[in-house]
């Protein structure tokens, strides 16, 4: 079954992506830094997981950024 994914999420996840990618971590190098699963880290980044403020947090400790610049981002 196909599921609908808020484009606002996908947009996030590519974005984190590219983030952790610009720093040249793997999603492993990710979720040893944090409280994040693997599992999580890629449904995050395929835009398929909503989440709340920890997440968010563990995000930004996990790649090594200020949450703020997690949010850098126009989602509109």
């Amino acid at each position: 079954m196909l599921q609908f994914k808020d484009k606002r999420l996908v947009k996030f996840g590519t974005y984190i992506a590219s983030l952790r990618k610009e720093r040249g971590l793997e999603s492993k190098d990710v979720t040893k830094n944090c409280s994040l699963s693997t599992k999580d880290l890629q449904s995050i980044e395929d835009g398929s997981k909503n989440f709340g403020f920890t997440t968010l947090l563990e995000l930004a400790k996990g790649i090594g950024i200020s949450p703020k610049d997690l949010l850098n981002i126009d989602l509109d």
